[in-house]
């Protein structure tokens, strides 16, 4: 008997440039991953404005949350699940900064064990520049077009070579301090049996 296929991770997204890098590790391969950002991305998300977020629709309740999501349930705990968050650190204090890295501002919240900061810093343009993925700083308003360009959503079915563009954009950032997005890397490559 197979077992049922539960979301195993969800991500909120700081902006549209998050967002549109989580459906392209969603797509490459071929995930139950869940998102969510602010307007689909274009209305950003601070980490001073992110406990309102969480205390929203649709994070309120456990069983709701996982009933909606498809979330493994037991004994009023999800199960095999993360939520990770990616923030940029340019529009917070140091000390904010250090409560959502630490997850001290998430105290007594629903999904307090679950949740996994990942942060950018400054931001994420800064992040890209420094792991060689982006060449040089483009404007605001060229962003979306550039990030759909670089991350583009796969149609195609799981393969060796999707895997392997997650896999080196992991080690990509894994060589840049500034940030910690590799853990929701390889979180994802650890959920699917990577391609002969």
């Amino acid at each position: 008997m197979r077992s049922p296929n539960y979301t195993k991770c969800a991500v909120i997204c700081h902006g549209l440039s998050e967002l549109q890098i989580v459906r392209y590790i969603k797509s490459n391969l071929h995930l139950k991953l869940e998102h969510f950002a602010k307007d689909n991305g274009h209305s950003s998300i601070q980490i001073t404005s992110l406990m309102s977020f969480l205390n929203g629709k649709p994070f309120k309740n456990l069983i709701k949350f996982s009933d909606s999501y498809g979330i493994e349930y037991y004994k009023k705990k999800l199960l095999n699940f993360k939520l990770f968050i990616i923030m940029d650190t340019d529009d917070c204090t140091e000390e904010q900064k250090e409560k959502f890295e630490n997850k001290e501002m998430f105290q007594g919240h629903l999904l307090y064990d679950y949740i996994v900061p990942i942060i950018n810093v400054p931001e994420l343009e800064s992040v890209m520049i420094k792991a060689g993925i982006m060449i040089k700083r483009i404007k605001d308003k060229d962003k979306g077009d550039y990030y759909f360009k670089t991350f583009p959503i796969n149609n195609e079915p799981l393969s060796l070579n999707s895997y392997l563009e997650i896999e080196t954009l992991r080690d990509k950032l894994k060589r840049v301090k500034n940030t910690n997005l590799d853990i929701f890397l390889d979180y994802c490559l650890g959920l699917v049996d990577k391609p002969a």
